[in-house]
Formats: C-alpha cells, structure tokens, sequence
C-alpha cells in the first residue's frame, strides 16, 4: 500500500460520569471539538491510539480499520526504523487522548512495567494490559488536579488542625511506619467502613462549622465530602498537591505517583496502557493491597514540564520533550510543520482549534478543521501542516525513541 499520504484517524469517545454535561450555559469541550451534539450523556476522554480497549480506525485503501490492524500489516512503514528497533512486537507505543471532567477523577496511581506484567497475568479483569503507564497532561484551559504528596509536616500540621482525626493519627502513632506517609495510608486502609465513615463525617462537619477559616486542604475535603460523603478517598485532600495548570502548562506523572485530576480540560499522553490502581473517589473496584505494595510515599511533590518554545513566523512551536522514550508533544500555535522536523517516526495529530492545510510532495492532500486527527506515517517524509487561519492550534504526539 503506498504511505505517501497522511491518513485521517477517527478516535473514540468515552462517557465516563465525571465528564461534561452539557447546560443551558456550557456545551462539553469534546463534543465542542468534534461538532456533535453532546446530548444528556457526560464527554470525558477522546482517545486517539490503537490500545485495544478503544481502537482508533484509520482508513487505508478505501477499508476502514482499527490503526493497530493497519500498524500490522505494514509496522515498518508505519512506525519507522526506531520504534522497530525498540519494540517487540512492533507497535505504536503511546496512547493520544483529549480529557475534561466537571468531577473528579478517582484517586488513583499508574504501575510501572515490572509491576505491569504481573497485574496483567493475575488480575486481567483489572489490569487489561502488561504494559507500564507514564503520562504527561497538557491543560487546555485552567486545569485543577492533584499529584504527588505533600512534605509531611504539612501534612502533619493540617490533621492536627482537625481533631475528628485523632483515632487516625494516634493509629498512625503507634503503627509499624509511624514517621511515613506509607503509615499513615496504612492506618486510613486498614480502619473499618463504619467508623471511617464515622470519622469522615466528623470532620467533614468540623470542618464545615460556620465562622471556621479553612485552609486549602480543608476547603478541598469539603467539596469532595459533599460529592462523595464518607469515601476515604476524600481523606487525600490532606495528603496530596493542589495544582491548577493554566492553557499549555504540563503535569508530569511517572508510575506509581498518586494523582487526580479534578476539572478542565486537556490533552493527555501517556503510554499505549489503560491499567488504573484506584483507592478511592469511584464507583469502579478499587484495589488498596496493589497500591500499598507500588506507591511512591517519597512526598516529592508534581512534575511541571515547561516546553522548549521556538518562534516560527507568526506563531509558537511548544516542544514537550519528556523522561520517557514512549511519547513526547509538540503544540504548533499558528506555526507551519513539515514532517521532517519530526523524525522518521509515526506521529498523531489533533486539530485542537482552526484549521489547516496538509501537503504532499507539495501538492495539497486535504484541508482539515478543529477536531479531525491525521496519522503521519513514517513512511511519509516530504509533506507539511500550515495553518489557514489565526488561533490555529495543532497538538502532535510522537514517539521519543
């Protein structure tokens, strides 16, 4: 089949409940995106890759077909002589997704490659995949999340703020890691439902009295009290970093970091994995003994990546080059991109906002609005992306091999 093109990729929508809603007000960002009607359901991810769980379809000599069956049939073509070497077997090694959420995300880690394989023979029902997930978030827009612990005399400081916690803390006290926040997740786990939720609800009203000035832990565990009351996942408030990204600043999450992202929209990159270690803040199974056996408890704080930033014309090249060979980003903002500045590599694009021209050879191939996605083959050697109007934003992901 002659790669000589850029092929056009169609991704899939997940609906999970803590998307958006449409309202009177606000119409979803994804379903923004792509121009659809949002209807009654929440728009959360828009994944654009070829894990199995969601497959994105390409459209290769009139077929329509799952990228990764097209990736098979032709890997060197596709993937280009790096990843070929890296992989085995040869596949795409990341996972593209747009992400907003109204609510939050369940607090949760990732596993890193070792840990990755053995959840996937043991426990496939939970883990649908052996491979390790590390991943970066680029916001959008204002984008709300927590990563990381805090330093532990914060933490310290803040519980003894709050005496509905004093059963926690003394069984922190006088438990086996008295002096580590791994201690003190243990204390939280090993409580029975009743009286943690007894506790829960203790604090959640103390915290809550009339008159009483809250600090940022505090204030955080009442609005997650009031969604999900007496979850130990609202305890977390307590122990990890309140963060809010502005539009093109980058969060970093290697495995085994504790995070949640609360609300905004952004793009997310990560690699080609769906495997969640989730504690609390979910409907979905939660699995406490995993996360106590692979968490980083170090309170090291986030990972905030600036992007290398170049002028180019009228616009901004952001290149997001980060401590994982799986994936890197690029935001090309009003700028033109030919193909070649990338590496002879598979790369997916996004049209996040205008619109732009595709070229071949020099020769136009396509004009291409705000939400379509292409797929460059590496193959694919001498072809450009320019923008046809001002505000254009072109987001790419790329592997870093």
């Amino acid at each position: 089949m002659e790669m000589n093109s850029f092929f056009p990729l169609f991704g899939g929508v997940r609906h999970y409940a803590w998307g958006e809603t449409a309202s009177a007000d606000a119409v979803p960002y994804i379903a923004k995106l792509l121009g659809v009607d949002a209807g009654a359901e929440p728009w959360a991810e828009l994944w654009l890759g070829a894990h199995p769980s969601l497959p994105s379809e390409v459209i290769v000599d009139g077929v329509r077909q799952p990228l990764g069956a097209a990736i098979s049939a032709q890997p060197a073509e596709w993937l280009g002589a790096a990843a070929m070497a890296a992989l085995t077997p040869p596949q795409l090694s990341f996972l593209f997704k747009v992400l907003a959420c109204s609510h939050p995300l369940s607090i949760q880690s990732h596993p890193d490659a070792a840990s990755a394989k053995v959840l996937h023979a043991t426990k496939p029902q939970l883990y649908p995949d052996a491979n390790d997930k590390t991943e970066v978030m680029i916001a959008l827009e204002p984008f709300e999340a927590l990563a990381g612990f805090r330093n532990l005399q914060m933490i310290r400081r803040d519980l003894a703020a709050v005496t509905a916690f004093g059963s926690l803390t003394e069984a922190w006290r006088t438990g086996t890691d008295a002096a580590g926040l791994k201690g003190l997740c243990a204390a939280l786990f090993a409580m029975e439902d009743a009286p943690r939720q007894t506790m829960l609800s203790a604090a959640l009203a103390e915290v809550s009295a009339p008159g009483r000035k809250r600090n940022p832990a505090e204030e955080l565990f009442v609005r997650l009290g009031e969604e999900y009351p007496g979850d130990r996942g609202t305890f977390f408030a307590f122990l990890l970093n309140q963060i809010t990204l502005q539009p093109g600043q980058a969060l970093f999450l290697a495995p085994n970091t504790p995070h949640a992202y609360q609300r905004g929209a952004g793009i997310e990159c990560m690699t080609n994995s769906d495997n969640v270690i989730r504690a609390g803040l979910t409907p979905k199974a939660v699995d406490v003994e995993t996360l106590m056996d692979t968490l980083n408890f170090r309170d090291v704080g986030a990972t905030l990546v600036e992007p290398v930033r170049e002028k180019r014309g009228a616009g901004t090249v952001e290149r997001y080059v980060l401590p994982t060979p799986k994936f890197q980003l690029a935001f090309y903002r009003d700028a033109p991109c030919a193909v070649e500045e990338l590496g002879e590599a598979i790369g997916v694009f996004l049209v996040v906002s205008g619109r732009v021209a595709l070229a071949v050879d020099g020769r136009p191939q396509a004009e291409a609005g705000m939400g379509t996605a292409w797929v460059r083959p590496a193959a694919l050697r001498n072809a450009t992306v320019t923008p046809l109007e001002p505000g254009t934003l072109v987001a790419w992901a790329m592997p870093n091999f």
